[in-house]
């Protein structure tokens, strides 16, 4: 299997087991609009799950270097790929939503900022291939997908933090913990590279 076949593999099922998983959640909350907000929150938050993974694999890797942190390095694309996946169906979720209310502009959904994530996703998505990679070039394409991380992870992270701290639910808390700790564990791996 060539990577570009693997990296397409990946992105349709994680679009399936997506689309899978939320529609199993909008069917528990009754198919309402409840239900309906309980998916997105939920394939928002596994998404961020996994970006928070690939976000830290470099760091630790250069920290550990383990088998278990060089296979997570190794299979980093594959993460972000699965991450442009679950996003893919969670804007079809959110385009779902927008055809249950007419009256809800899409623009009220996905806000200005939103609509910069999600540019960032398609362009480091398309330039997984290795075609759309070459075209852009080594130097284009390590800057797209570094900048794209940063970008996502800490537009993710924002969107955890709860305008009032009684609205924070345990889940928020926990990958807020775990986003400050693949920080941390960036920030150490930038010093021992700088003491090396």
């Amino acid at each position: 299997m060539t990577t570009d076949q693997r990296t397409a593999r990946t992105y349709l099922y994680a679009i399936m087991l997506t689309g899978f998983a939320a529609t199993g959640l909008y069917g528990v909350g009754g198919f309402s609009l409840e239900g309906l907000d309980s998916a997105l929150r939920s394939t928002g938050r596994v998404a961020f799950l996994v970006l928070i993974t690939a976000f830290a694999a470099r760091p630790l890797q250069d920290l550990l270097r383990k088998p278990w942190t060089a296979k997570l390095l190794r299979n980093r694309r594959q993460l972000g790929v699965a991450f442009a996946g679950i996003h893919t169906g969670h804007l079809v979720f959110i385009l779902y939503k927008v055809y249950l209310l007419p009256d809800l502009a899409l623009v009220d959904i996905i806000s200005h900022s939103g609509i910069v994530v999600y540019g960032f996703i398609l362009a480091m998505l398309v330039t997984s291939f290795q075609g759309p990679a070459r075209a852009i070039g080594p130097t284009a394409w390590k800057v797209l997908h570094k900048l794209g991380l940063y970008v996502l992870f800490v537009a993710f992270l924002v969107s955890q933090v709860p305008r009032t701290l009684d609205a924070l639910e345990l889940i928020n808390a926990i990958l807020i913990g775990l986003a400050l700790l693949a920080i941390a564990a960036r920030v150490a791996a930038f010093i021992q590279r700088q003491r090396r």
